[in-house]
């Protein structure tokens, strides 16, 4: 269970606190050894020659324990290299010019920095500059200039500060203005935060460097079979080190596209927890996992295909796991690069899956993140004796100002606030609190049901409480093939067949078609019976596919529909009525962001009654004063 926590640490600037003084910050600074850490907090660095993006992330990599690490009030803030931190706007003359509309152009030389906080666009006008790993050159016609690079930076018309209207979690990591039009500001040391950050440089240091180098160039030389794969334990700084090495290679001339594969169903770069997906990346990943959610319009990171294990840790079915990245990996084009992003899990089955899935993807090149075991080392080298191994020296823990259920509390909700992209317009998210928008209407029952079962991983409810027990939780809506549809849920026969598809080297687990297997509940639910084991076998994911998840806001028994809340537009949720559906169950995270978002919006949390759906308002002894506790709903292990 995880270390009880104050008021401040939950919700930031909810709670006043004494903020870091400068003295402090740079005495934390001269004691924290250079390392390669994740990116954090919403800063910006820039630099001739290293331009890099810190804004807050909140990714932690341990997905296999219910601990969480304790959060602390600090969070690092990295940059490219050890630079000079430029004093703006007074650092020297002509190099900052601020127009009438607040855009600032900035002249930099060689290593110095000058570090801005919140949301912006950025545009190099004159030179050359890296952000991230990725190198920015001017959009038109490039000019050089001997003393520097200009830049621009412009203040931007953000929707996803919205949310910290919704959730305290997004509190405390923008800036606070009270003019929204000034979406930034100069950053000369910590205590100029006014969001009370403590913000630490990235440094890669020479070794990573040199693994980065070698691989930009092996995927030049041998674009077409190129797959890497990060290997390392939470919290090493396997993140990071993928988000740097895509940015590189987007910005290889030869190369503009790679392929994401997103292994991680705890903290995912590019959609929600408990899904695996494969994902096209056209632009450099500069922001938290949340600001850039993945989806089939985006023109920057399209989700070519996704599957679900329906929760945060592949524990309790490997063999499915490792079913669902080799499925995946069918669909990766040879002819671009590969980069996967393994979880953090490295002992015991973690590293008996990890052995699995280097041999499934013809991983060509591993990068071992110290520290790993032995053993483990020695399994990959044998499993993968093709390929080549890169290994990087152990990296120190770093503080998180989130813990890894927030985290993923934070992702979700923006996942479900997303709006779809069109392919020349920019990402949007929605004000509108989840209670507040209109359900789809999806019969479970008759000729024309657009739910064809409801299948249950990992804990079974009884059939009794399955309604109870699905109403108002997290599901995945999974799209069936057509025949699949036919021969394993055939309304008219009520028989089923559920295969898991694995590797030659795992047991498959096969039901036989039987008469009765999808029952009804006393509502007139269809649900997958499960074995005599207790077991039920998951959908084959070569013949499914996840295609969103769905939150179940209410059940109608009496007209036999489904009230689920989707981030689908109109058009895609259209293309999805004539097509059968499965809604997959599971262990996801209990969405409480979503049962208090309209209280959060409309700022009377504190005067509604003590009952709400889902959830109980319960007063507290301490600082914490009244808090709202999830409400479990009656579960039992007995289907029969």
């Amino acid at each position: 269970m995880a270390p009880k926590r104050n008021a401040h640490e939950a919700f930031g600037n909810m709670i006043s606190q004494k903020p870091l003084s400068a003295f402090a910050a740079a005495r934390l600074a001269k004691h924290v050894p250079a390392y390669q850490a994740p990116l954090e907090d919403r800063a910006l660095s820039l630099d001739a020659t290293s331009l890099a993006q810190v804004p807050y992330d909140g990714t932690h990599e341990d997905t296999t324990s219910d601990v969480e690490s304790q959060p602390v009030d600090s969070v690092l803030t990295p940059m490219l290299k050890p630079t000079t931190i430029v004093r703006s706007p007074t650092h020297g003359k002509g190099a900052v010019e601020e127009g009438p509309d607040g855009r600032l152009t900035i002249t930099l030389r060689n290593n110095e920095t000058a570090a801005y906080v919140g949301e912006y666009d950025l545009r190099v006008l004159e030179g050359i500059a890296t952000i991230y790993g990725a190198v920015l050159t001017p959009t038109s016609s490039p000019r050089r200039r001997r003393d520097g690079t200009v830049v621009q930076i412009s203040h931007v018309e953000s929707t996803m500060r919205a949310l910290d209207k919704l959730s305290p979690l997004f509190r405390n990591i923008w800036r606070k203005e009270d003019d929204p039009t000034r979406t930034f500001q100069p950053l000369q040391n910590p205590a100029d935060d006014e969001s009370q950050h403590s913000l630490l440089p990235l440094e890669v240091d020479q070794r990573t460097e040199m693994v980065l180098s070698r691989l930009a160039t092996e995927v030049e030389s041998t674009a077409r079979l190129t797959r890497i794969m990060a290997v390392g334990a939470k919290s090493s700084g396997k993140s990071t080190f993928n988000r740097i090495l895509c940015n590189a290679l987007i910005s290889k001339p030869s190369l503009r596209k790679l392929l994401y594969l997103d292994l991680d169903p705890g903290q995912a770069e590019f959609g929600p927890s408990g899904q695996l997906s494969l994902v096209e990346v056209t632009a450099p990943i500069l922001g938290p996992p949340f600001t850039h959610p993945a989806c089939a319009r985006s023109p920057r990171y399209r989700l070519l295909r996704a599957h679900t294990i329906a929760a945060t840790s592949f524990k309790d079915d490997p063999a499915h796991y490792v079913a669902c990245a080799t499925e995946l990996v069918q669909h990766a084009d040879r002819q671009y690069p590969l980069v996967v992003n393994s979880c953090g899990w490295v002992s015991g089955l973690g590293a008996s899956v990890l052995q699995d899935l280097t041999q499934a993807l013809s991983i060509t090149q591993v990068v071992l993140l110290e520290p790993l075991d032995a053993g483990l080392t020695a399994a990959l080298q044998t499993s993968c004796s093709d390929a080549t191994f890169h290994r990087l020296s152990r990296q120190p823990v770093r503080p998180t100002a989130r813990t890894p259920a927030e985290s993923r509390s934070m992702q979700t909700m923006a996942y479900f606030h997303h709006r779809a992209a069109k392919p020349t317009s920019e990402p949007r998210w929605s004000s509108k609190a989840i209670s507040n928008r209109p359900p789809w209407l999806v019969s479970y029952d008759g000729p024309h049901a657009g739910i064809q079962a409801i299948i249950s991983y990992g804990t079974q409810p009884h059939p009794d409480f399955l309604a109870e027990t699905l109403d108002g939780s997290l599901v995945a809506l999974v799209r069936l093939d057509a025949q699949y549809q036919r021969e394993v849920f055939n309304p008219s026969h009520h028989t089923a067949t559920l295969e898991s598809s694995t590797d030659d080297s795992s047991e498959s687990a096969t039901a036989t078609p039987s008469p009765g297997l999808i029952k009804r509940t006393k509502d007139g639910l269809p649900y997958i019976r499960p074995t005599p084991t207790g077991a039920t076998a998951p959908l084959d994911p070569r013949f499914s596919e996840c295609v969103s998840l769905a939150l179940v806001r209410g059940i109608d028994t009496q007209n036999k529909f489904l009230q689920l809340v989707t981030p689908l537009s109109e058009s895609q949720v259209a293309v999805l009525m004539d097509q059968p559906l499965v809604i997959v169950r599971g262990s996801f995270d209990a969405p409480e962001w979503a049962y208090l978002e309209d209280l959060h919006l409309n700022g009377r949390e504190s005067g509604v009654k003590s009952e709400r759906p889902w959830v109980s308002r319960t007063e507290a002894v301490g600082i914490e004063g009244a808090v709202w506790r999830l409400r479990h709903p009656p579960l039992a292990s007995d289907m029969r």
